[in-house]
């Protein structure tokens, strides 16, 4: 029997966190798009339960931040204490929301997974494929051709331009490709049990830092909780999860009252990278890529990156705007983020797993101490620890030159809210749109170069707030459009930079900045690194688009016809 042959443009491997948000994003740019995963539908059980400032932003940026945030508690901290019903030595929460969200919120990973896969629903050009295998696949300079078992036992066909292989930290695609992971060798196994009607009014996480037993209680929305529990190593796992035995763990927490415990598990946290993550139109994401310890809460939301990065960048290569050889800025911008991310968890390990009693002294100590000392304090307090979003190279224009401003390139802008001319408050992003975006800060000069056009990059002119009143009589450059910086919260970034304008990527990052009379270089030196003197701009044909291909299959959550 004649195997069925479908075309598409992206390929996805995976409908986890990261697969689902980069078919959200290929989508919003109309790429042809197929999902597939092994699984009959979502994720049922809780496995993530902390999003941060970054992740809530992207939700914003595919247009699903309002359907995300009705199952998210935003603005949690967390507290360190010595051990059950011992002291607190050190807190840490946040109140700076630079990205326009707070830096830590608690959410359901299901409810999560949930939002994504029904805000698909919007594109005709994704199909999403559940009870689908990837039995194997062969590449070429021309693209990726997939064998997939469907659902009901048949064969399919799929020829993509791309292929991401977003499944997990077993990935198959992975295997496929011969592709290592290493890294450190850090191994640790947590009890994790997750449950419902929680009656503990607590919303901060807390921390218990007791060599004896290291013990992490997190708080989730719809009166959820999670507790983390070290497992020794000289213990039994399947011990653990006795009844009986999780019973007695939770008893210092619970004092007896009734828990309705939803899933317990035993999970083995790694912190590793895989030596590569694209091998020629392969590419991989997520848990995939990089594996990280929970302790920063930070495994989802670098997947979640991960698809930022590569989503836009796929769809400018879909639409010609980038070559295939710019794609490789995908790992050369994300992997060194990645890892100091891994490195966090790693370090924040220490304190809230100490080894020894000794360990755990000096590090309450350390935190004891410098409570009294206030930029230490509050270094911890608002998270200032964590790895900034920022490349130091990749898609990127011309670094300024010696004596020059450094502008911010390759660091996340920030997004304020800002005061529309008829008076709405809006947060920047909204004002933007999802490309690029030319930002300057007081002043509207017009540009001419083509570039701008090629890459449709919105003209936003942000006044000052003592220029508010200005806006309604104001000479804009055709396009263009004004907001107030309501809150002053762009007037540091740019103090230094007067008449320069910001080149704003679609992920948010800043590409460069450059004054009127550096348009011309610096828009020929993007352009260059855009690979546009390889790029050529497609002509759909009947591979792409075409109603007879779209025909083939059940659009959204079907299966092969």
């Amino acid at each position: 029997m004649e195997i069925e042959t479908l075309k598409t443009a992206v390929l996805i491997v995976g409908a986890g966190p990261t697969g689902l948000t980069l078919a959200n994003i290929l989508g919003q740019s109309g790429v042809d798009t197929i999902v597939i995963d092994r699984k009959e539908t979502t994720v049922g059980e809780p496995r993530a339960v902390s999003i941060d400032d970054e992740s809530l932003r992207t939700m914003q940026a595919i247009g699903l931040a309002g359907d995300v945030l009705k199952n998210v508690v935003t603005g949690y901290g967390v507290h360190y204490l010595t051990a059950p019903g011992g002291r607190c030595f050190a807190k840490v929460e946040p109140t700076a929301s630079e990205y326009g969200y707070p830096r830590r919120n608690a959410f359901r990973q299901p409810l999560f997974e949930a939002s994504l896969r029904e805000g698909l629903a919007r594109f005709p050009s994704v199909r999403m494929w559940f009870g689908h295998t990837l039995e194997t696949f062969t590449q070429d300079a021309g693209g990726v051709t997939a064998a997939i078992r469907r659902a009901d036992g048949g064969m399919v066909r799929v020829q993509a331009d791309y292929m991401v292989g977003a499944d997990g930290g077993r990935s198959p695609v992975r295997d496929m490709l011969g592709m290592r992971m290493s890294g450190s060798t850090f191994k640790s196994r947590w009890l994790v049990i997750d449950t419902e009607n929680d009656d503990d009014p607590f919303w901060q996480t807390r921390v218990y830092c007791d060599a004896r037993r290291p013990v992490v209680d997190v708080p989730g929305p719809h009166h959820t909780r999670r507790y983390e529990i070290l497992i020794h190593p000289h213990e039994d796992a399947d011990e653990a999860m006795r009844p009986e035995r999780v019973a007695e763990l939770l008893r210092p927490f619970r004092q007896g009252r009734a828990t309705d415990i939803i899933r317990k598990v035993v999970y083995t946290f790694h912190a590793r990278m895989a030596d590569k993550w694209r091998a020629g139109r392969v590419f991989l994401a997520g848990d995939a890529a990089h594996l990280t310890p929970p302790y920063a809460g930070q495994g989802l939301n670098s997947g979640i990156r991960d698809a930022h990065n590569l989503g836009w960048k796929l769809a400018a290569a879909n639409a010609g705007l980038i070559s295939a050889e710019a794609l490789d800025s995908y790992e050369t911008e994300r992997r060194p983020h990645a890892w100091a991310l891994i490195r966090l968890a790693l370090n924040l390990g220490m304190v809230m797993a100490p080894r020894t009693q000794f360990h755990a002294w000096f590090a309450q100590t350390f935190f004891t101490v410098t409570a009294y000392i206030p930029p230490i304090r509050d270094y911890f307090l608002q998270m200032k620890f964590k790895p900034k979003p920022q490349y130091a190279q990749g898609l990127l224009g011309p670094a300024p030159a010696a004596g020059q401003p450094p502008g911010g390139r390759g660091r996340m802008f920030a997004q304020p809210a800002v005061r529309t001319a008829d008076g709405r408050e809006a947060l920047l992003d909204d004002i933007i749109g999802h490309g690029f975006a030319l930002v300057g800060y007081g002043h509207c000069p017009a540009l001419g170069h083509p570039l701008w056009r090629t890459l449709g990059a919105a003209r936003i002119c942000i006044l000052p707030q003592e220029q508010e009143p200005q806006m309604a009589g104001l000479s804009l450059p055709p396009g263009a459009v004004a907001v107030c910086d309501k809150n002053g919260a762009l007037r540091n970034f740019f103090a230094g930079r007067e008449g320069q304008i910001v080149l704003i990527r679609p992920d948010r990052y800043i590409a460069g900045c450059f004054t009127p009379e550096q348009e011309a270089v610096f828009a020929d030196a993007f352009s260059a690194a855009l690979g546009h003197a390889a790029a050529q701009r497609r002509t759909p044909d009947a591979a792409y688009g075409q109603p007879q291909a779209q025909a083939e299959v059940n659009i959204k959550e079907g299966t092969a016809a």
